[in-house]
């Protein structure tokens, strides 16, 4: 099955419960992109880009990268319906280091990611129930980063969120599908009213907050554009985690495409829809005052915006909204995640017991444990700026090699004439590995010492992958 000339590979009895319907589907994908990103995001993409129209652009070009991301791997998914996502892409286009090398990212930089999101979420909680000071703070260095290890009120809760979201998820694929639904339908139901509400009742910018646009200076660093297009994708990052759910999912090769393709048009509709109701209502300067690494005490922009038009009262409601927010995409990442260690353990690239199936339930439990068990050991750390980019830095080199590896099957069967896809079929692969390493080049060209950091990381996957097949073939 690591064979690159393979095309397809057939649905795999893995021991799991086929219980994820397209509705179930579509709502992860749409669950993991409409995170809180939205209503923060768009002030730092407002301090790199000079108009409106150019705010919007950004948001195009990055929802059109993703949706080239999602046609290239809804085709993967057809040809791969297996558990792993990625991980599995890749041991049946490139082979086992690759696949490999993906999944030791989800294990290192990745699972900052679900910390972070489940410290956001208990801040968010924080905000509608005072939480208190932490207990106790320890700061070091290491290796050129900065780190704070920190225990408190906040980061029991989010030790508690995700206990009980790897909880619901060892009940059954079935329950985590249905709470899921659930999340995303609240959510963007409520980004629907705040849209509405701003439209109907907000006014043009000229009775916005700030006054003239030109007081906060923009960006005109190299790259900006591309630095903008990055934040966008980056807010976007979550629709492919549904095909890490193959295994679980009726008729993977129909619904995993049709969920990629749906689900992420559905995002690009409401991210540019947001991204209106802002500018009808507020200037550019405001965006660009608005909540951001170089404004860390204002509020936020859907604050703002919501304020403006509904009042302070009606603005107190939006850490609720960010917190719902925030649990759907925590709780894709929990329910998505596992099922590459589970593919991995599978494949013996981890302790076989990672890989086994709960009798009752039919999930992976002892993988949910594992990756629960790790992110809340990094909830320790109180800060998550830098590997949080250093997780978007890992998901796009692998956005570029799935991409890659897909031409490269597709280039074998053409050679020896099994299945002839044709060239057109290319096309969007190509063009979005293009893209891809255009923005990889971008980053590495701007030297930010998190994305060194990152090639690092990954870097140690590869001593790491021959000494485990040393130690299994010593053990033969």
């Amino acid at each position: 099955m690591s064979t690159a000339t393979t095309a397809d590979v057939t649905v795999l009895d893995e021991g799991l419960y086929r219980g994820l319907s397209k509705t179930h589907a579509l709502a992860i994908v749409v669950g993991a992109v409409l995170g809180a990103a939205i209503y923060i995001r768009p002030a730092y993409i407002a301090q790199l880009v000079a108009t409106p129209g150019e705010l919007m652009a950004v948001w195009t070009a990055a929802g059109l990268f993703c949706l080239g991301g999602a046609l290239t791997y809804g085709e993967l998914a057809a040809r791969v319906p297996r558990s792993g996502g990625e991980y599995a892409f890749l041991r049946v286009t490139l082979g086992e280091l690759p696949a490999f090398l993906y999944g030791w990212m989800r294990l290192t930089v990745g699972l900052g990611g679900v910390a972070s999101m489940a410290l956001a979420a208990s801040s968010f909680f924080a905000d509608l129930v005072p939480l208190g000071i932490a207990w106790g703070r320890l700061e070091f260095h290491a290796l050129g980063l900065a780190a704070t290890i920190e225990l408190g009120p906040r980061q029991a809760v989010a030790v508690l969120i995700i206990a009980l979201l790897a909880a619901l998820n060892i009940r059954g694929v079935g329950t985590a599908g249905r709470l899921q639904t659930a999340l995303t339908s609240i959510k963007v139901v409520a980004l629907l009213a705040l849209v509405t509400a701003v439209f109907a009742l907000g006014h043009p910018p000229a009775a916005a907050l700030s006054g003239p646009a030109s007081l906060t200076p923009v960006s005109r660093e190299p790259f900006a554009y591309s630095a903008a297009v990055l934040a966008g994708v980056s807010a976007y990052n979550g629709w492919q985690l549904v095909a890490m759910v193959g295994g679980e999912v009726q008729n993977p090769r129909r619904t995993l495409r049709w969920a990629l393709t749906v689900g992420i048009v559905v995002a690009i509709a409401l991210y540019l829809t947001v991204n209106l109701a802002y500018l009808h209502v507020l200037s550019m300067e405001d965006l660009r005052t608005a909540f951001s690494t170089q404004h860390p005490a204002a509020p936020s922009v859907a604050s703002r915006a919501a304020t403006l038009v509904l009042g302070v009262h009606a603005g107190r409601l939006l850490p609720l909204l960010f917190l719902v927010s925030t649990l759907g995409a925590l709780h894709c990442n929990l329910l998505a995640l596992p099922r590459v260690l589970f593919a991995m353990a599978r494949d013996g690239l981890l302790p076989s017991r990672v890989g086994s199936v709960a009798a009752r339930s039919r999930a992976p439990a002892v993988a949910i444990i594992v990756l629960a068990t790790l992110a809340t050991a990094l909830v320790l750390l109180g800060t998550y700026d830098r590997v949080a980019n250093m997780m978007a830095f890992g998901c796009l080199v692998f956005f570029a090699v799935n991409a890659y590896g897909l031409l490269h099957v597709q280039h074998a069967q053409r050679s020896i004439g099994a299945g002839r896809p044709s060239r057109r079929a290319s096309l969007v692969p190509a063009l979005f590995l293009c893209a891809a390493t255009v923005l990889l080049l971008t980053l590495i060209a701007r030297g930010n010492v998190e994305i060194l950091a990152a090639v690092a990381v990954i870097g140690i996957g590869v001593p790491a992958f021959y000494a485990i097949r040393a130690w299994k073939a010593f053990w033969k």
